[in-house]
């Protein structure tokens, strides 16, 4: 079992939702826990393929075959905006 954090549209398309709890088998990859994704909130898949959410594994911007392990920290980021000018 994995939960993953999810912050911004994210939350909302999961119904205002800040964790989701799936079931991820051992050897399991993060292309893996997009399909398991795609398959219960078909929006935020959508997003996750076209690259417009990015998957973070222990705080590190996940690649597609990087394996996902129990009590990983996995969390759905939405695009950031943001900071200041003149700092």
């Amino acid at each position: 079992m994995v939960t993953i954090h999810l912050f911004g549209m994210t939350k909302m398309l999961a119904g205002n939702q800040g964790t989701l709890s799936l079931s991820l088998h051992d050897g399991k990859r993060v292309k893996d826990l997009v399909s398991v994704i795609d398959a219960a909130y078909p929006k935020i898949g959508e997003l996750l393929q076209k690259k417009k959410v990015l998957v973070s594994v222990n705080q590190e911007i996940a690649h597609e075959d990087l394996e996902v392990k129990d009590g990983d920290e996995i969390a759905l980021l939405p695009p950031f905006a943001g900071g200041s000018e003149g700092c």
